[in-house]
C-alpha cells in the first residue's frame, strides 16, 4: 500500500504553509498628510509660519513631520536646523524655475512624494510664481496662504488665487482645501473690516490669526512660537489646530486608498471637533446673477464661536450655503 512520504518533521501530513505576503500598497496609497504654506508676495509670515507649523505637528501632535522648504532663501529649513533640535526633518528643495513649468512641477512632486512616504505630515514652504504649474496643487491636500491685515494685500491675494480658481473649484479632481490665515495681526478689531469688504472669488475656510507679538521677533532660529507663555503661545496653537483639524477632515474625505502613515489613533487624536475654526466662507450668487456674493462673518464668529449668527450683504444669498466644515461622518468610518 502506498505511504506519502515523510516530511522533515517525521510526519506524513503536509508542512504548514506560510502565511502570504502581503502586496507592497502603490504609492497613491500612501496618505500622509499633506499642507503647502505659499504667498505670492514675501514679508507675509510665511516661512515663519510654515517652521512653527512643523515644529507644532511634531512636538504637541507627536506625529512624525517633514518640512519641505521648496524657497531659495531657505528661511524656514534654517530656523529648524538652528533652533532645538525637536526631530523634524528639515529638506531644502529650492524648485529649479529654470526647467520651466513642468520641469519646476516634476522635481517639487517627486520631493514631495518621498518625504510622504516617510511623514505623517509635510508642510511646504514655497513663494508662488506664474512660472509654476497649478495642476501640482492637486498633490497637497491643504495651501494655507497667509495675508496681512492691509487692502492692498488683500486685493493682491485675491488677485492671485483668481488665476487659480480652477484648481480649488475642481469638479474632476479632488481640490485641495484653501486656507487664508491672517498674519502678524496686532488687533483682530479689523479683520472682520477687511474681510467683509472684499469680493473673494473662490470659497476657503478663514484661520483664527497668528498674531504679531513682539517678542516673536527674537525666536528666529532659537525657539516655536508654539512654547512662548501666555497668549502669544495660545494664539499660535489655536491657529496650529485649527489647520491640523482641516487637514484631517479633508484627507479622511478623501476616497479611502489606504491610511498610509497616519494610524487611526493619530487621526482621532488629531480631528476632535474643534471649536477655534470660523466658519466656512463660501460664495454664491443669486440664481439669476453671475456675480458672486460675498457671506461676512462678524466679530464674534471671528472668535472661533461655532454658534455665531451670520449676516449677508446680500438677502438673495441663503444662509444655507454656510456650512460648517466639519460632520461626523468622518468619526463614523473608524
Amino acid at each position: 500500500m502506498y505511504q506519502p512520504p515523510l516530511n522533515s518533521l517525521g510526519s506524513t501530513q503536509a508542512p504548514p504553509q506560510a502565511p502570504p505576503i502581503a502586496p507592497t500598497p502603490p504609492l497613491k496609497a500612501l496618505k500622509a498628510l499633506k499642507i503647502l504654506v505659499t504667498s505670492r508676495k514675501g514679508g507675509v509670515g510665511k516661512s515663519t509660519i510654515s517652521a512653527n507649523l512643523a515644529a507644532y505637528f511634531k512636538t504637541e501632535l507627536g506625529l512624525t513631520t517633514t518640512l519641505l522648504d521648496l524657497d531659495l532663501h531657505g528661511s524656514s529649513s534654517e530656523w529648524l536646523r538652528e533652533a532645538r533640535p525637536i526631530g523634524v526633518v528639515v529638506q531644502h528643495h529650492p524648485l529649479p524655475l529654470d526647467l520651466g513649468r513642468r520641469g519646476a512641477a516634476l522635481d517639487a512632486r517627486r520631493h514631495l512624494r518621498h518625504a510622504a512616504e516617510s511623514s505623517a505630515v509635510v508642510v511646504a514652504d514655497l513663494t508662488w510664481s506664474d512660472a509654476l504649474d497649478g495642476n501640482w496643487l492637486f498633490d497637497y491636500d491643504v495651501v494655507l496662504t497667509p495675508v496681512s491685515l492691509s487692502g492692498i494685500e488683500v486685493s493682491a491675494t485675491i488677485g492671485f488665487l483668481s488665476n487659480l480658481h480652477w484648481v480649488f473649484e475642481s469638479t474632476v479632481r479632488v481640490p485641495p482645501q484653501l486656507i487664508i490665515c491672517p498674519s502678524r495681526v496686532e488687533s483682530t478689531d479689523s479683520i472682520s473690516d477687511i474681510f467683509t469688504s472684499q469680493t473673494f472669488p473662490i470659497s476657503f475656510v478663514l484661520s483664527p490669526p497668528v498674531l504679531g507679538f513682539p517678542q516673536a521677533k527674537h525666536l528666529f532660529k532659537k525657539g516655536y512660537l508654539s512654547e512662548m507663555p501666555g497668549d502669544a503661545g495660545k494664539s499660535f496653537r489655536l491657529f496650529a489646530q485649527s489647520v491640523a483639524d482641516v487637514g484631517m477632515a479633508h484627507v479622511r474625505s478623501k476616497p479611502d486608498t489606504g491610511r498610509g502613515n497616519i494610524k487611526i489613533s493619530e487621526l482621532r487624536r488629531v480631528t476632535g471637533e474643534s471649536d477655534v475654526l470660523n466658519h466656512f466662507m463660501q460664495q454664491r450668487g443669486s440664481a439669476g446673477s453671475s456675480a458672486p456674493s460675498f457671506i461676512p462673518i462678524k466679530k464674534s464668529a471671528i472668535k472661533s464661536d461655532p454658534q455665531a449668527d451670520i449676516t449677508t450683504t446680500d438677502k438673495t444669498t441663503k444662509i444655507g450655503f454656510l456650512k460648517r466644515l466639519f460632520s461626523h461622518r468622518g468619526a463614523a468610518r473608524d
